[in-house]
């Protein structure tokens, strides 16, 4: 007797609304022997794959993304599915090249969405290739692109800044964990043993003792027996205080946690690429150690991986970047 594929699904969605989990792996696993190329039942197995609370571990994210994978094959305009593989693939996995071409393929498949160029900006500067990060950010905004969403709005604001910074400093500050002289290994030797700075501490530091001062002195001056003008321009002094010191305290905090993102790339590049960059007895130092911890758990268990096979990255290594431009938009003047 043929299986009733249709039958199935139905149980598996009465199944998902009963939130019984166990019921709908069985019934989604029936599906796919059934029919294999069932994109809907491979994005259930993929939610499936993932637990139902905290984080996946190496295992459960990697059974994800292969589900991933099959649902994109079979049901390119599966959005969902696009993002989940590029979420397990960066933060989970930490494969950033693999990532650039996942994402790659989400823009032969649909090349006016503006999300997969999002993605690859931030992978892009993830792994310090900002003028490549620059070229996919104007494509972004060439005629015929998707209109973005208010939060991805708000994301490529972010990434422009980013890119924008880094394209100001001078190349020599870009750190590049693959050049083994670089003087950014200097800067992480020289702050190994401390942990990253934190905004909010600098902030108390610098504002803190300034609007003290402020109060103590303001209180010591005579205003003609004025009630409202004292309060008042006491009042905008201390905010004009506390937003200059915001600022203050996030451009000092970020110079001193340049060896905290230094040791973020050289981890991101290891992941990447499978070998390993980073001197071993600088692993157990309280800076590697307090960013790591920030990591998810099937990151730090295949990096562990990757540093138990303690494979070398080669002298002349560097990233694969795949081609991105196979569907990019081009500038045409009228005549």
């Amino acid at each position: 007797m043929p299986i009733d594929v249709e039958d199935l699904w139905l149980q598996a969605i009465d199944a998902e609304d009963a939130e019984d989990r166990d019921e709908m792996c069985r019934l989604s696993d029936e599906i796919i022997n059934a029919d294999p190329e069932n994109a809907d039942a491979w994005w259930m197995r993929a939610n499936l794959e993932l637990p139902a609370k905290g984080m996946p571990t190496l295992r459960e994210a990697s059974r994800c993304l292969r589900a991933c994978r099959k649902v994109v094959e079979y049901d390119p305009e599966n959005r969902k599915a696009w993002w989940r593989g590029g979420q397990i693939l960066v933060e989970e996995l930490g494969m950033l090249e693999e990532a650039l071409s996942w994402w790659q393929r989400r823009r032969e498949a649909s090349p006016t969405d503006p999300e997969p160029l999002i993605e690859q900006v931030a992978i892009l500067s993830d792994l310090g290739q900002y003028g490549m990060a620059a070229e996919r950010l104007n494509q972004l905004w060439i005629e015929g692109m998707d209109a973005m969403a208010h939060s991805q709005l708000m994301r490529t604001a972010r990434l422009h800044g980013t890119v924008k910074k880094a394209a100001e400093r001078e190349k020599t500050l870009i750190f590049k964990p693959w050049e083994k002289k670089h003087p950014g290994w200097k800067d992480i030797e020289r702050d190994r043993r401390r942990k990253p700075a934190s905004e909010q501490t600098t902030f108390l530091m610098l504002a803190g003792p300034m609007v003290m001062i402020e109060v103590m002195l303001w209180n010591s001056l005579e205003f003609s027996g004025s009630v409202w003008l004292p309060m008042i321009t006491g009042f905008l002094l201390v905010i004009a205080t506390v937003l200059m010191g915001v600022k203050w305290s996030k451009s000092l905090t970020m110079r001193l946690n340049r060896p905290a993102y230094n040791v973020i790339r050289a981890t991101d590049i290891e992941m990447s690429s499978g070998k390993v960059c980073f001197p071993e007895n600088w692993r157990s130092e309280k800076l590697y150690q307090s960013l790591l911890k920030y990591r998810t758990d099937a990151f730090q268990e295949r990096l562990e991986k990757v540093v138990d096979a303690a494979e070398p990255l080669p002298n002349n290594w560097k990233p694969k970047i795949p081609d991105m431009t196979t569907v990019d938009f081009v500038f045409t003047e009228e005549e």
